[in-house]
């Protein structure tokens, strides 16, 4: 009737009934160690013998408020509609729910969108995630996207038996202090040009300037340098509050000098919901997040252009310059981690490396 299996060191439950449909109705038990888990098999099997619980129907770990809720729905189309409703109430940015949506849409095409959960395969996966027409960066970010929503639906033996793509370590791609100078210069040119041809208001372009240069002293994201408003400012305490991060928790960061300098300038009596970085014709207090960072990313790539630097960059690459300086000027790994909210300090690590590797250069050419 119900047996137990183990995969990559996690145990598995599965129930069979050869008039039900699916046949099978696998689930996790959520422990690692063969004892207990043996132990939770027979209490579940106790418990359907007694009417009391159906695997195929009721969610095994309904009362364990520490997990998220598994049941419902039972098909690849539906699974993704509720995965991206739960994480929209956890607080999760718009732009991370459509990566795991394109994603999920990506697979679905493969296996079909009425196919059920419960027979999907790991090769369905692996197929999907070893594809030859796709780079091994794009296998990863697969895996790891078709992997959360299958964990989250209690289907972590389908994933785990998958071996996680390879990819070699990539450092960021780092503006540097020389560099942003001459991305402003650029802008600043344009700004020049276009006022005395008539073709802008005042302000109207050279307002990217201390946009960008905010993102590098700050290490905000683009999103996040969107819904800056003069209320998240504190310069009595120097700090900068974030109402909506990636991971949607708040946070609060330090200003440095550069940082409050460029506020100060900018501050002109303003107060309250009104956005601090902004043209001088868009709405003081309503804007779309995801349409400012499109605008600001593609001037920033038309300003590296004209100054002639490498095409590597990116206005995400503001946010590496803050990391990257840091770990040159000697800040820990945990620094790192809480100055730029990573989620796993391996991320913060990557600075410290790339650190070490400019150091050793340096080195080299002292004794060349």
């Amino acid at each position: 009737m119900a047996s137990i299996f183990d995969r990559s060191g996690k145990y598995y439950a599965q129930f069979y009934d050869s008039d039900r449909s699916p046949n099978r109705k696998r689930f996790s038990l959520r422990t690692s160690n063969r004892k207990e888990a043996r132990r939770r098999l027979t209490d579940f099997e106790r418990a359907y013998e007694n009417g009391d619980f159906d695997p195929w129907t009721d969610d095994p770990f309904a009362e364990d408020t520490g997990e998220e809720e598994t049941d419902g729905p039972s098909t690849v189309g539906e699974a993704i509609e509720a995965f991206c409703e739960a994480k929209r109430e956890q607080g999760r940015t718009d732009s991370t729910i459509r990566n795991y949506r394109k994603q999920w849409r990506l697979f679905a095409r493969r296996v079909g969108k009425e196919t059920a959960l419960d027979d999907l395969e790991s090769d369905d996966v692996r197929s999907f995630v070893y594809d030859r027409d796709v780079k091994a960066t794009t296998g990863a970010n697969r895996y790891r996207h078709v992997g959360a929503i299958l964990r989250w639906k209690g289907h972590e033996s389908i994933i785990d038996a998958v071996e996680k793509p390879k990819t070699g370590e990539k450092l960021p791609k780092a503006v540097r202090p020389d560099e942003l100078r001459s991305i402003c210069r650029a802008a600043v040119k344009d700004y020049r040009e276009k006022r005395r041809k008539n073709h802008c208001r005042p302000r109207e372009i050279v307002w990217i300037v201390p946009a960008i240069r905010f993102a590098y002293f700050t290490g905000l994201r683009g999103s996040e340098l969107a819904r800056v408003r003069w209320s998240h400012v504190d310069l009595d305490r120097q700090q900068l509050t974030i109402y909506r991060q990636k991971s949607g928790d708040e946070s609060t960061i330090p200003l440095v000098k550069h940082a409050r300098e460029i506020l100060r300038r900018l501050y002109d009596g303003e107060y309250g919901d009104t956005f601090v970085f902004r043209s001088p014709r868009c709405d003081p207090t309503e804007r779309s997040a995801r349409r400012f960072r499109e605008h600001v990313s593609r001037k920033f790539a038309e300003y590296r252009d004209e100054a002639g630097l490498r095409q590597q960059l990116t206005l995400h690459s503001l946010r590496h310059g803050f990391g990257t300086r840091l770990a040159e000027n000697g800040a820990s790994a945990i620094a790192i981690k809480r100055a730029m909210r990573h989620s796993d300090i391996s991320t913060s690590m990557r600075y410290v490396h790339m650190a070490n590797e400019r150091l050793q250069s340096e080195v080299e050419s002292a004794f060349a």
